[in-house]
């Protein structure tokens, strides 16, 4: 015959053992949507490390077909004037669009950022007013009255 205290130690040391085992599994649970994950993740950055090498390649080919166009024109210019004046000729030309490309993308940046401010001012006055006080609903369409 076991004595009444020895009952109560073994369920205690049942359930003990139960959390632990509970513990164990959660933990053995985590690891391996962790270890998951982490290979998901890792599967993703070679996708993308081969699609940005593949971008790195366009770029490079998009400037070499730039520098083309530029000599090009260079050659062009220099058929009908010297050749000085040719660089000179196109350098100016390539300021003047910089500049331009400049001032235009600095007026968008501008447009955007008064847009986005004007929201925002909306968005404040809104929360500064309170929540909307319900009032009478008009009845949905279609229904009978």
């Amino acid at each position: 015959m076991s004595a009444p205290g020895g009952d109560a130690s073994s369920g205690a040391g049942r359930m003990g053992d139960a959390a632990a085992r509970l513990g164990r599994d959660a933990a053995e649970l985590a690891r391996d949507e962790v270890r998951a994950m982490r290979d998901d993740l890792l599967a993703a950055v070679r996708r993308f490390g081969v699609g940005g090498a593949l971008f790195a390649g366009a770029g490079v080919c998009g400037v070499l077909a730039l520098w083309s166009a530029h000599q090009t024109v260079l050659r062009g210019l220099e058929a009908v004037m010297p050749r000085g004046r040719a660089a000179a000729t196109l350098t100016g030309v390539y300021g003047s669009c910089a500049a331009l490309l400049a001032l235009a993308g600095r007026n968008r940046v501008k447009a955007a950022a008064a847009v986005t401010a004007g929201t925002l001012e909306k968005e404040a006055d809104d929360l500064r007013s309170g929540p909307p006080t319900p009032g009478p609903q008009a009845p949905e369409p279609g229904a009978e009255e």
